[in-house]
């Protein structure tokens, strides 16, 4: 009886554990397509009129990245 219980107790704790494993995972791949996004808006920029300038990755990173255009460049609250 008692190896019965040990048994369930040890299989619910291992769901939890990959459960919360998995959770994870998804919350480091949002980031990486952020990323992707950035990448992509940068390369229309530059392919779209010929040219690339700091202003043009500047305003894709403001565009992905909603409240960059808030802070400085050390990550502060511009007040």
């Amino acid at each position: 009886m008692d190896l019965r219980i040990n048994l369930k107790t040890t299989l619910q704790i291992t769901c939890v554990v990959f459960s919360l494993l998995i959770l994870a995972q998804i919350s480091i791949i949002d980031p990486a397509n952020a990323l992707t996004r950035y990448f992509n808006c940068v390369t229309r920029s530059a392919n779209h009129n010929g040219t690339f300038s700091m202003d043009n990755a500047e305003a894709c990173y403001d565009k992905v990245f909603k409240g960059a255009a808030d802070n400085d460049e050390f990550g502060r609250v511009i007040k």
